[in-house]
Parts: structure tokens; sequence; C-alpha cells
């Protein structure tokens, strides 16, 4: 079902979500709400019981869906940053293969090149199904042990370039782990049955209120849109790299253009 809304328009997903939460609000406004309220009825201002009620619990159901909201918000940037400072990464790395003798510049050069390739291809596809690409991981392992095997001439000064491309490779690798495990970031389910039954709660009490039924129809189905959105909101922002919306290897394709401009 998640899945389904995050190959959706964002307009579209929107809206179906909030029915999912609004109609069943609404048909229980109609059917549920009188007996409800008859349950309060012998008290006196039954009313004004219920509203500090709501009052005190809609504070926390706000503060959870604030710091639920902030929460994804920053795994979603921080998901974005990873996949710039990867990019950035391998243009610096590439730079200091310009710096080697033949063939090992060639090589180096090539197998990295052949690497941002796939990640921008076939090996995008694996990243927004929160899996490892399997050539891109071979095309890095082929970069270590190339870098590894290459013996720098001190004479020439070799051996300082190397131990920077050795610092630039390991500062890479680091920003690929950090982009690769930016796609399994996710919401523990826990948290999302406590934002159900929370919407569930909020329902039942506004239920509780001695009201018109149309009033209870404005405010719930107000409500229920309002959570609706939030929880579509934060559903997107939870998987960064999935769905029609999810964060694309602009980056990436932006440092392939700078290893290799094309006329």
């Amino acid at each position: 079902m998640i899945d389904r809304l995050h190959q959706l328009p964002l307009l579209l997903g929107a809206i179906i979500v909030c029915l999912v939460f609004v109609v069943p609000t609404l048909i229980g406004s109609a059917l549920l709400q009188p007996v409800l309220s008859r349950l309060l009825r012998g008290e006196k201002d039954a009313n004004t019981v219920v509203g500090l009620l709501l009052n005190a619990f809609s504070l926390y159901y706000g503060v959870l869906l604030a710091l639920l909201s902030i929460a994804v918000f920053e795994n979603y940037n921080k998901a974005q940053d990873a996949v710039g400072r990867e990019a950035s990464s391998a243009v610096a790395l590439h730079r200091v293969f310009s710096g080697y003798p033949e063939p090992a510049r060639s090589s180096l050069s090539e197998a990295l090149l052949r690497y941002v390739e796939e990640e921008t291809g076939p090996g995008w596809a694996f990243q927004q199904g929160n899996q490892v690409s399997t050539p891109g991981t071979l095309l890095v392992d082929r970069l270590s042990r190339d870098l590894l095997s290459f013996r720098p001439n001190r004479a020439t000064g070799e051996d300082l370039l190397h131990e920077e491309a050795l610092r630039t490779f390991a500062e890479f690798i680091e920003q690929r782990r950090l982009r690769v495990q930016a796609a399994g970031t996710s919401v523990p389910r826990v948290i999302w049955a406590v934002v159900m039954v929370g919407a569930a709660l909020n329902v039942f009490t506004l239920w509780l209120f001695d009201l018109k039924r149309t009033t209870h129809f404005i405010l719930g189905g107000v409500l229920m849109a309002f959570i609706g959105l939030v929880v579509y909101m934060v559903a997107v922002l939870d998987r960064p790299f999935h769905g029609a919306h999810g964060l694309r290897p602009d980056d990436l394709i932006q440092a392939r253009q700078q290893m290799q401009p094309r006329a």
C-alpha cells in the first residue's frame, strides 16, 4: 500500500491518505457518535470535561507528530547531503588519479568513471529499493586493489600523491557508506502504531462531545484531514530515495560530467 502511494503524484497521494482518515471518521460520526455521546449525558458540563481531555491529549499527540516530522526531515536532508558528499569525494578522487603515471592513471580513472555511471544508472534502482548495487561494489573493490597494489616512486614524489589518494579514497568509501545506509533508515513500526492509535483516540474523544451532527462532520473532517496530511508527509520523507518523488542522483551526474566533460 505504502509502496504504491510513493509511485503516485504528490497531490493524488495526499488526497488518498486524507480520504482514508476522513471517510471512516464521517461514517463514525453518523453511526457511533450519537451512542457515545449518551455516555456522559448525566455529567454536569460534560462538554467542558471532554474539552479539557481533548486539549491535553491533542497537546501530547501534536508534540509526537511534530517530533516525528522533524526526525524524518532531518533524515531526508542527511540522505540528500550524503549523495552530494559522495559526488564531491568522487571528483576529488578523480583529480588525484590524474597525477598518477600510466598505466595506473587510466586504470584508476576508468574504474571510477564506470562506478559513477553504474550508480547513476542501474545502481540507482538498487538504491531506491534499499539494496546495494553489486557491480558498484565490485568496481569499488577494484579501485581498492589497484590503489593498494601501486608502488610509488619516492624519488619523483609519488609517495605523497599516493598518500593523498588513499586518504581521499577512504573519505569516498565513507560517503558511499552513508549514502547506502540512508536508504535503509525508516520510522519504526511501533511509532506508526502509536500514531494510528492516537488518531483513533482523537476521534473517539471528539465523538464524546454532545454537538450537532453537522458540527461533528466539520470538526472531525478538518482534524483528520490535517492528521492525514502530516502522516502522508512523514511517509514520503521517511523513504527519501523511494518512489516517483524520491531523491535523484543529480549530484553524481554532475560529478560524472566534471570528470569527463561532454562536447
